[in-house]
Order: structure tokens, then C-alpha cells, then sequence
């Protein structure tokens, strides 16, 4: 054994390979030691990460107004005994009970709903085999009320049942106000236990690879490790770069739903002015193809339901340039004529899509309803492409087709939009819709709710006050998808006059 090292010792490349091998178990213990809590750090995030996208989808899936009517409806600790009591309350443990079999979750999903009076926050709609509604949630950590109106990652912390990691988001009602956040956790004990088994793992795997390669490949192993590691910094740095582009994609579409909401005219702004109306706006992705228009101006009152080809962010550039060219049309060429108005908007989406050669021309375009209201209530006109009127009058429905053409695409001629003239009536309800509601597939045979059932179950709410109708609405159409995916974006308008 002494001879043998003393050879080993005494050559020179023997040597040198024997220095750079203990160098080497140096650096790797300096290394694996270090990537360690980078690695912990890294899973945290990646952790913390899903949660927040976890509980970004429930927020999107939970509606503010029907939490409001669960808070109102029990105001007692204890009113909810069991999750089959109230079907309200039902549907919203079943969406979040989905999304947490969907992510594989061990730990609850659960809303909080807080307090300014007491300062307390409060359990909602929570997964757990017994309800929690109403019951106070004890020590919270302070990001919670901080970021209770925008949301967040809750770091480490600590409560009466050990410690989490935890991401919340918040729930917002049909006029924009957080009324409450949903809340996904981790157990940190249970976190630690999973990384450090797959650290461990990976670090068990490196080391005996490394000594393999050093052992087998002596006199090439210097340059194995710098390709390695040279490969390895190539993979970290690709990675970080497609994590990089797809937030910046992320970051860019949730920056147009800005402006869309921001070109969107406010609910509370038609409500002013049609006091009894809704508007249900439900879109398949971040950003919505279907769009509302609204504008009060010289004495007239302007509504339209619009349907854009396509969703997503095709569809929402779409939107913009139909609501651009209809604020161009209506309040700066003043045109008041709902037919006139058709006319010039679809010269307008040809102009703007280079639609004039047929064989170059697109097919995009756009479906609408457009009326345009006397402010005394007595007339109102109305013109469509693609979109009818659903017009309600003691009980009877009357559907006033629109054109069978749509705005933009290449015609040899222009159309001619026709224009409807009504004379109106005390309680008269109308209503103009996308085709999304109507599409969507769903029941106990997995078809679309058509046409047809849509006016009839319209006809049947006609009667209830118009915030009521929205959420038959809602839950008419969370009762008919079920666990299946929206396949368009949703908008229905009604008001009453």
C-alpha cells in the first residue's frame, strides 16, 4: 500500500490527477452544501408558485356575489351545519374541491372574508368534510390584511396547527370589490420532508456519478466536468430564459386585461342610467373577445352586445378596434341611427383589416346587437349582424332577427343593415347576447344548451329584479358546464325600461 502511493506520489500526472481529485471532493462538498438551500430556496418558490396559480384560479372560479348572499343569508356561527345545506354554498365547495383534486392538494382550499369592524377574518366556503363558515381564523399572518385587496405569497409562518407556506388571491363581485380572497396551503414540515428526500437524492446521484467517471475516466474526466458544467449552466440559464419569456407572455396578456377592463365601461356606469339592467360578462380566457359598449350622448342612449371573432387576445384586439370605431362613429361623426351606425362600422373593420381583395381579405370580423334609446323611454331602434333582440312584453317574448351578415369580410357590395323601430312600454325587458351561452357544452349528455332553452330560461326570469337574473343566470350556466371547459366567451345583457 506504502509503495503504492509512493508511485503514485512520485509521478508527476499521477500526482496531479490525485491533487485535483481531493480538490475536486472539496469543491463538490462546498458545492452540494451551497446548492442546498439554493435548491430549498428554489423549491420554495416553485411551491409558493403553485399555490398562487392554484389560487388564482379559484379566484377566478368563485363569485364575489354569491360569497355576499352566503354572508347575508347566515349571519350566525353555525347557520351552515353541514356542505349539502345551501346549494350556493354547494357549488362553490364543489369548484374548489375540483381545483384541489385537479392540483393534487393534501391540505384545504378555503375563502376568508374580513371583518374592518372586528378585525377579524372569517372562514367562507372551505373543502373540509365539515364547514368552518363563520368561524374566526386565529393568529393570520399580517401579509394577508395587507395585501387583502391584490393578493399574494404568504412566506413561512406560523399558527396553532404548525407551520405553512401559503398563496391567497382575491374574490371580486360583479362591481369590482374584493369581497373576500380564497387561501391554498402547504405544510412546511411536509415541504422540507419532500425537498430535502429529492435534494438528498440528486446529491447521492451526482456523487456517485462523479467518483464513477473519475475512477473509469481518469485522463478525461477534467474535461467531462467543464463540459458538464458548462452544459449545466447552459440548461439553467435556457430555463431561466423560457421562464423569463413565459412570465413576460403572462405579464403581457394580464396587463391587456388592464386595458380592456379599462376601455370596458363600468357596470355601476350603466346601472346609473338603466337602473334596472345587468351585465354578464364571462370570458373563456384572461382577455374576451365579446365586449360591451355603452354611451349616454345627445339625448340618446346607446347599448351594444358585440362578439369579435375568435377569444383570447386574438379576440381582444378585435374588441379594441370595435370599440374604437364605435366611439369614433357615435360620439365624434355623431351618427345616431342604429342601422347607419352598422353601415359605418362595418366600412370601418374592412378599412382597418385590409379587407378589399378578395383573396387577400380575412374572415375576421364581428357579431352584434346594437340599441339606441330615446332618453324619455318612449322609442328605442335597433339593429343587428348576426345578434337578435329578445324583447319581453307581459309574459310574451318576441325575437327581432338581425341581419345575415356579419360586420367586416370581403362583398362585393356593402350591406344594408335594417333598422327596427319600437315603441316601448312600462316593464318592456330586453336582452342582447353573444352566442356563448347558447354553445357551451354541458349536461347530463354533454350538448350545447341552444338557442331555444336560452330564451326560455330568459322568459322565465324576466320577471325577477334584474340582480337576480344575473345570478339564476351564473348558476344556470355553472349547472349546465359542470366539470367541462367554457368553450367561448359569455355576454348577456338585459335591462328593463
Amino acid at each position: 500500500m506504502g509503495s503504492l502511493l509512493r508511485k503514485i506520489f512520485q509521478n508527476h500526472s499521477t500526482r496531479v490527477l490525485v491533487l485535483l481529485f481531493i480538490a475536486m471532493l472539496v469543491l463538490i462538498g462546498y458545492f452540494l452544501t451551497h446548492s442546498y438551500f439554493i435548491q430549498l430556496g428554489i423549491h420554495k418558490n416553485k411551491i409558493l408558485s403553485k399555490l398562487e396559480a392554484v389560487a388564482n384560479t379559484a379566484a377566478t372560479q368563485i363569485e364575489g356575489n354569491q360569497l355576499s348572499y352566503l354572508f347575508e343569508a347566515y349571519e350566525n356561527k353555525g347557520d351552515i351545519r353541514t356542505n349539502y345545506q345551501d346549494r350556493v354554498y354547494q357549488l362553490l365547495r364543489e369548484k374548489l374541491l375540483k381545483i384541489k383534486e385537479q392540483n393534487k392538494l393534501t391540505t384545504e382550499i378555503y375563502t376568508l372574508t374580513y371583518n374592518r369592524q372586528l378585525g377579524a377574518f372569517y372562514f367562507g366556503v372551505c373543502t373540509n368534510e365539515s364547514p368552518l363558515f363563520r368561524e374566526v381564523y386565529d393568529h393570520f399572518p399580517g401579509v394577508l390584511l395587507e395585501n387583502y385587496q391584490s393578493g399574494g405569497e404568504i412566506d413561512v409562518y406560523q399558527d396553532k396547527h404548525g407551520y405553512w407556506l401559503s398563496a391567497f388571491a382575491p374574490i371580486k363581485n360583479s362591481q369590482g370589490e374584493v369581497v373576500a380572497v380564497v387561501q391554498v396551503d402547504s405544510k412546511f414540515n411536509e415541504f422540507l420532508a419532500e425537498a430535502r428526500e429529492e435534494i438528498f437524492t440528486n446529491i447521492g446521484i451526482s456523487l456517485f456519478v462523479t467518483l464513477f467517471l473519475f475512477f473509469f475516466l481518469a485522463r478525461s474526466m477534467r474535461s467531462i466536468l467543464i463540459k458538464e458544467d458548462q452544459l449545466t449552466a447552459d440548461l439553467i440559464q435556457s430555463k431561466l430564459a423560457l421562464e423569463q419569456k413565459n412570465q413576460e407572455t403572462l405579464d403581457s396578456i394580464l396587463y391587456a386585461k388592464k386595458i380592456q377592463d379599462a376601455i370596458l365601461p363600468l357596470t355601476t356606469t350603466v346601472r346609473e342610467t338603466l337602473t334596472e339592467s345587468f351585465i354578464f360578462h364571462l370570458p373563456r380566457d384572461i382577455v374576451s373577445g365579446d365586449f360591451y359598449w355603452f354611451k349616454r350622448i345627445r339625448g340618446k342612449i346607446f347599448i351594444a352586445s358585440v362578439d369579435c371573432t375568435g377569444h383570447g387576445v386574438p379576440g381582444a384586439f378585435m374588441s379594441m378596434i370595435g370599440s374604437i370605431l364605435l366611439d369614433d362613429i357615435i360620439s365624434k361623426k355623431q351618427i345616431d341611427q342604429a342601422d347607419i351606425i352598422l353601415n359605418k362600422l362595418h366600412g370601418g373593420v374592412v378599412k382597418a383589416l385590409k379587407q378589399t381583395v378578395r383573396k387577400k381579405a380575412s374572415k375576421d370580423g364581428m357579431d352584434i346587437a346594437l340599441c339606441v334609446i330615446d332618453e324619455d323611454f318612449q322609442k328605442m331602434q335597433f339593429a343587428g349582424a348576426f345578434r337578435p333582440l329578445l324583447h319581453i312584453r307581459e309574459g310574451h317574448a318576441i325575437r327581432i332577427k338581425s341581419d345575415p351578415f356579419p360586420i367586416g369580410g370581403f362583398r362585393s357590395e356593402a350591406p344594408m343593415f335594417t333598422l327596427h323601430e319600437i315603441d316601448i312600454r312600462k316593464g318592456d325587458c330586453f336582452y342582447i347576447y353573444s352566442d356563448g351561452y347558447a354553445d357551451q357544452f354541458g349536461g347530463d349528455k354533454d350538448k350545447k344548451y341552444m338557442t331555444k332553452r336560452f330564451r326560455e330560461f330568459i322568459l322565465s326570469l324576466h320577471e325577477f329584479p334584474m340582480n337576480e337574473q344575473y345570478e339564476k343566470l351564473q348558476l344556470e350556466f355553472d349547472r349546465w358546464r359542470g366539470n367541462k371547459e367554457q368553450v367561448d366567451d359569455v355576454l348577456v345583457i338585459g335591462f328593463r325600461l
